[in-house]
């Protein structure tokens, strides 16, 4: 109810001065009750940043190693930085090709453009509700969705590797895209295939494979609010 209609009338006019006191601050430390909280967005598990994201693929991937026995030897570096000079092994390296506020539409990431685009440019109500811990409080749970053009490049020491290795991580990420789901990432969508790239690293030569993956995260915080305390009314004269 807007405040205004628990007043009398009389007491908006210009010599009334009308002094609303609350009490509101950021629920700050992972309390128990935060942490519960914080698991409800959107998403099935706790909301996964970017960073926890690249964690998730680590995972995906020494997971999948590990369940076909590969050598200790032969297994994967996964990095975000340019393949070793030293290494004898295959690479897939990770950055971040672009970061926006969330779309709101449905349909492929890919058909989003235009000027009639609405972003999550402002965070949103997630859930409001009482706070056990503190009497006369309300949580409110506020959220950002973010839309992420992750880019992942295999390196190998031949074409064929390469290639072979392109393949097998479209597969890994569709096959793992339950995983990122229940661990708290909204979307993980192949997005596209780039141009295969060769770079020369300390006289080596090394032959990648672009494959860009479209990412939904999700950033939520929690605020806990009072419900007013009290009402001042103060009648001023003309002279105050």
């Amino acid at each position: 109810m807007a405040l205004e209609n628990l007043i009398n009338s009389e007491l908006t006019e210009d010599s009334v001065k009308l002094v609303v006191q609350e009490v509101f601050q950021i629920v700050r430390g992972d309390t128990p009750t935060k942490a519960e909280l914080l698991q409800r967005s959107k998403t099935l598990g706790q909301a996964k940043s970017l960073l926890e994201f690249y964690d998730l693929v680590r995972q995906a991937i020494e997971n999948d190693e590990k369940n076909r026995g590969v050598p200790e030897k032969n297994k994967i570096l996964f990095t975000e930085e340019d393949p070793d000079v030293d290494a004898v092994t295959e690479t897939i390296t990770f950055s971040l090709v672009s970061r926006e506020p969330g779309i709101f539409q449905r349909g492929s990431p890919r058909d989003a453009g235009g000027s009639n685009v609405v972003r999550n440019l402002r965070p949103r109500l997630r859930e409001e509700k009482p706070d056990p811990e503190h009497p006369g409080y309300r949580f409110a749970i506020t959220g950002y969705w973010y839309d992420n053009v992750v880019r992942f490049t295999c390196w190998a020491n031949t074409n064929k590797t390469a290639n072979a290795r392109a393949v097998w991580f479209e597969d890994l990420m569709e096959e793992y895209a339950w995983f990122f789901t229940i661990q708290g990432v909204n979307r993980v969508l192949f997005h596209a295939r780039q141009a295969d790239v060769v770079a020369e690293i300390g006289g080596q030569k090394w032959y990648g494979r672009p494959i860009d993956f479209f990412v939904r995260t999700e950033k939520l915080r929690v605020f806990s609010e009072k419900t007013i305390e009290e009402i001042i009314v103060k009648l001023m004269t003309k002279s105050e």
